[in-house]
């Protein structure tokens, strides 16, 4: 007979490579598409997410109200999209008017800056090094005045400042304010690339939230049927996990918000309670949301002075420490077991290896992967092996 289609050891063995094969394979595959195709990974992923949220919520209306589960979800969907439109108008109205009343208040901080240079010698000569006043000299010097002595012209030289720096041209301090809120305002119009990702993490999230159990059931298939039970156990665990994360993730976001709100308030900045919200929403998004809340703030700061913006700095980045340091891994610790000293590293990690895109979606992953780790290899692997 041969030994290897008995019990002997040589068969042990041998399906004991096999299923290393297999494994280390998966895993290769995995790593590979994670390092080819990341991004779409992450959309994915983070569309699932939005269908655990959407799934989890609309249930628990049902079992709350007398509506059905796809009522429920219609429900949500509607109301999610009504608070989106409304939100993003009224946001936009008050921007636009914030503006208006912001350029005229920038105009006149220029001036009053211009005048006081014009109080102080030492300030006027520094300010000639400015590159704004570099490009003005060669300006000048390209294109005298016409009604100028032409002795003079030749010399460089003007009777009335023959020996102080000529005055700084503030009216050129326009192009760089233009073009810093212009690069602002791109963030909102020309993100077409964030729009389509929005629209697929979205339809990918309601997709799975009209039929999640036949999603998950055909993940279960690809397993053989005797761990057919475990694996769907896995998959359900998962899922609360992930919604453990987002109630989370939730509190964090409104602990940012509300912080910013009072903080706007105090200061007396202009749309304290709409720099609020989207401050708390955008803190889903690590790293760079809390620098696209700042330079709002900054921005409708700009009005009140150089001392509002340096407090509003100031308190933004307290905030931000306070809740990625802090609020955010205490809470995933209560919430879904995640050790904040992990939290952190591992974010770090993805930050490093994946950018932006691995930052968004480095503490989800995490608590998902750690439900997995601990059912199918801590427990089903190592706490019910036979010992030796």
């Amino acid at each position: 007979m041969n030994p290897l289609l008995n019990g002997s050891p040589r068969h042990r063995v041998f399906v004991d490579l096999n299923r290393a094969i297999v494994v280390t394979t998966i895993i290769v595959a995995i790593a590979a598409a994670f390092v080819l195709a990341y991004e779409v990974l992450a959309i994915l992923f983070l569309g699932v997410l939005f269908g655990v949220f959407l799934t989890k919520l609309s249930r628990w209306i049902s079992k709350r109200f007398p509506t059905r589960y796809l009522g429920s979800l219609v429900l949500v969907v509607t109301a999610l999209l009504t608070l989106m439109a409304v939100g993003s108008t009224f946001f936009f109205v008050q921007m636009n008017q914030q503006v208006e009343k912001m350029s005229l208040k920038i105009d006149e901080g220029v001036e009053a800056l211009r005048q006081s240079i014009d109080k102080y010698p030492v300030l006027k000569a520094a300010a000639t090094g400015t590159p704004f006043q570099s490009s003005s000299a060669e300006t000048e010097n390209a294109q005298p005045d016409p009604h100028s002595d032409p002795s003079k012209a030749e010399d460089g030289k003007n009777d009335d400042n023959s020996d102080t720096p000529s005055p700084i041209p503030f009216d050129k301090v326009s192009q760089p304010v233009a073009k810093t809120l212009g690069a602002i305002g791109r963030v909102f119009t020309t993100t077409f690339g964030l729009v389509v990702n929005c629209v697929l993490i979205f339809f990918v999230g309601l997709f799975l939230a009209i039929s999640p159990t036949s999603y998950r059931d055909g993940v279960v298939r690809l397993v053989p049927p005797r761990k057919r039970d475990r694996i769907t156990e896995v998959l359900n665990a998962t899922a609360e996990n992930l919604w453990q994360w987002l109630l989370a993730r939730f509190g964090s976001m409104l602990a940012t918000g509300g912080g910013a709100f009072l903080l706007l308030i105090v200061l007396g900045v202009p749309m304290a309670g709409t720099l609020g919200i989207l401050t708390g929403l955008l803190t889903f998004i690590p790293n760079i949301g809390a620098a696209i809340a700042l330079l709002l703030a900054v921005l409708f700061a700009l009005p009140q002075g150089t001392g509002t913006i340096a407090a509003v700095i100031g308190g933004y980045m307290i905030v931000q420490l306070l809740e990625s340091y802090i609020v955010t891994p205490l809470i995933e610790q209560k919430a879904v077991s995640l050790p904040p000293a992990l939290v952190i590293a591992f974010q770090a990690v993805m930050s490093v290896l994946f950018g932006f895109v691995g930052a968004a979606v480095a503490s989800p992953v995490l608590a998902a992967g750690k439900t997995i780790i601990e059912m199918l290899y801590i427990e089903d692997q190592l706490e019910s092996a036979e010992p030796s």
